[in-house]
């Protein structure tokens, strides 16, 4: 199985190989690389498609030591170094694409382009730490809240769609170890602002947002849009909430291929 090590951490990812521009996506709290099944099936093999499991997630392996988006964004680094691969686009779906931005504040030189999808580039404010400590709280088992109320929230606010979109992903979430979550969700509640860094990441970039995405105003993404140092229009995707490249696949991947298309 593909596995890189950095310190004590076991990196599990995915690669299509080949010999095409290297796409690097990383996924959403909650969920794994599997979410980009869609976007392997529409990309390759004209690109290559790295995804890795996050800290916490999937088949990773993690030490339980604390670990920010910085730490996260050095971990896909050492995945990509690993493959010797030189320079990629990255990317990512809210907890991916914190991750993917500060892949690119710690490498610009190495960086075609960036996507961000259900993004921002703020740190979260006390109502909302409130609000997801809640949730991953009963999410691991904390207090009394019935769990099958909040996987129904959580799919709904994050998948969004219909039921048989969020079914497998509930089931999935049912049977796993939902304690493994708690350090990633602290790296997303804690997450520092990167706004004021953001200029200085000049290579192109695509941002979505699902307009359906809570998480997310529209407010928030224009302004990580417009904090970016190469001009960046927001793309919506209507009816999407904040992973739209599950729900609307066919839309998100014509995206994706223009913006791929479109880099120097």
């Amino acid at each position: 199985m593909p596995f890189v090590t950095r310190g004590g951490v076991r990196i599990f990812y995915t690669d299509t190989g080949g010999g095409g521009r290297a796409v690097v996506l990383g996924h959403s709290l909650f969920m794994d690389q599997e979410m980009f099944a869609p976007q392997i099936a529409g990309l390759a093999p004209r690109y290559r498609v790295i995804t890795i499991d996050s800290r916490g997630h999937g088949r990773t392996e993690d030490d339980e030591t604390p670990f920010s988006y910085w730490d996260l964004a050095r971990d896909a680094w050492a995945v990509v170094d690993e493959l010797g691969v030189d320079r990629v686009v990255a990317g990512g779906t809210a907890h991916g694409s914190f991750t993917a931005a500060r892949m690119a504040l710690l490498a610009r030189n190495r960086m075609d382009g960036l996507i961000l999808v259900g993004s921002s580039g703020t740190a979260m404010s006390p109502q909302r730490r409130v609000g997801y400590r809640e949730v991953t709280d009963a999410w691991i088992g904390v207090g009394s809240a019935a769990l099958s109320p909040t996987i129904k929230l959580v799919s709904s606010l994050m998948i969004g769609g219909s039921v048989e979109d969020q079914k497998p992903w509930r089931d999935k979430w049912l049977s796993s170890d939902r304690t493994r979550i708690r350090l990633s969700a602290d790296c997303l509640i804690n997450r520092d602002s990167v706004l004021e860094l953001l200029g200085d990441i000049r290579c192109p970039a695509l941002v979505i947002r699902g307009t359906a995405d809570q998480a997310n105003s529209a407010e928030e993404v224009a302004e990580l849009a417009a904090a970016l140092g190469h001009p960046t229009k927001v793309h919506e995707i209507a009816g999407a909430a904040l992973t739209p490249n599950l729900t609307h696949p066919e839309e998100f991947n014509r995206l994706l291929h223009t913006f791929l298309e479109g880099l120097p």
